[in-house]
Formats: C-alpha cells, structure tokens, sequence
C-alpha cells in the first residue's frame, strides 16, 4: 500500500472505531519500525460479459509497498489483478496493525468495511498477523477487546488466545474495561501445527500459503 492509500485506511478506522480519539496516525505508523499493517483491498474490474465484478487485490505491508499477496482466493471474491490486463483504483477493505516489542506481537487493531463485513476478513486477518508473528519469531501475541465484545473474544478464543488481565476504564468514549487476551509459545511445534490446520480450514477460501515468512 501506498501512502496515498492512507486515507482509506482512516476511513476505515472511523467507521469501525468511530469513538476512537485521537485518530491513529498512520503517515507516522509507516515511519514507526515496530509497527506492521497488513491492508486487504477489493476493485471492480469489467468481466468478460462487460458487467463488473469483485476481485480481491493483494494484500500489502503499509510499510512495505505492495510487498506479498495472502488473500488469493475467497471464494466470493474472483480472481487476481495479475490476471487482469486493465485495471485502476482500489477498495482497501480490512486492515490489521501489530507493533513488535522484544519477542511480543501486540495486535492494536483489526477492522473490515461494514459492507464487507460476515465474509470472514476479519478472522482471516487475524490470522494473518499471527502467522506474521511466527515469521518474525515472536513468541507472544496480545490484544485488547472491549469487555461487551462477545463476538470478537469468541473469535479469539478460536484460535488459542485466554483471557489472562483486565484494563480498567481503557477506553475513552464510555470508560469500559478493556480485556486483555494472550496466545503464548507462537514456535511451539504444537501452536504452528495448529495454526496450519486453521489456516486450511478457513472456510472463506482464503489462501495465505504465499505469506511472507
């Protein structure tokens, strides 16, 4: 991703997060070196039949202009921009952020258009950034979750994370404990095995074989 792209970044972040105060300021994340955004983005390109149709871009480091493709395949999107002869413009429509700290990974946020949403971006970003984490030899991975958000720790708790602490009144907009969550022992041939079957199993589709490690 480019930093012109940032804009939409924001925007995502707005409509996800609209609470969030101040706004997280990615032209200085692209600058930051303990801090990685993962972008996946959707255009509309004509179809043989001269209708539109979705196809799902590569998905980009903010850090690291167009930098590896994970998401090459769901299964409601088609096809890649490679095998598109005439294409411009995009819809970024999910991001993940993960700052790397010593041999922690600390996931600060995952957001996906609401439009875009119940497609399994979300997860399949998620499980974007641990595999990431892997690549870059953390051994920890951590995250917060508003308390009353029971769908997003179940989603976690899917994938090996535990409840392990409590933030008190950490966000801003109505003081709500944040819960803090941890998945540990990332090299652990048990965890990469699991991640590996949870990454075949993602029932969107989505390919992440070709991630950076």
């Amino acid at each position: 991703m480019r930093p012109g792209d940032i804009s939409q970044v924001s925007d995502i972040e707005r409509e996800a997060f609209p609470t969030t105060w101040p706004p997280t300021s990615f032209g200085k994340e692209l600058k930051n070196r303990l801090a990685r955004y993962l972008v996946v983005y959707s255009q509309l390109v004509p179809t043989a039949e001269g209708s539109e149709a979705d196809i799902l871009a590569p998905v980009t480091d903010l850090n690291q202009p167009m930098l590896h493709r994970i998401f090459s395949n769901l299964k409601i999107l088609l096809g890649s921009p490679r095998d598109v002869p005439h294409w411009n413009g995009h819809l970024i429509v999910g991001y993940v952020g993960v700052w790397f700290m010593a041999d922690e990974a600390h996931i600060t946020s995952i957001a996906v258009r609401e439009e875009f949403r119940r497609r399994g971006l979300g997860e399949g970003l998620l499980l974007a950034a641990l595999k990431m984490s892997v690549a870059r030899r953390a051994q920890v991975a951590t995250l917060e979750v508003r308390v009353s958000n029971h769908s997003a720790q179940a989603l976690y708790l899917k994938h090996g994370f535990a409840k392990c602490g409590l933030r008190g009144r950490y966000y801003a907009d109505n003081h709500e404990d944040a819960l803090i969550m941890t998945v540990s022992g990332l090299h652990s041939p048990g965890y990469q095995r699991a991640l590996r079957e949870q990454l075949g199993r993602l029932d969107t589709g989505i390919d992440l074989s070709d991630y950076p490690e």
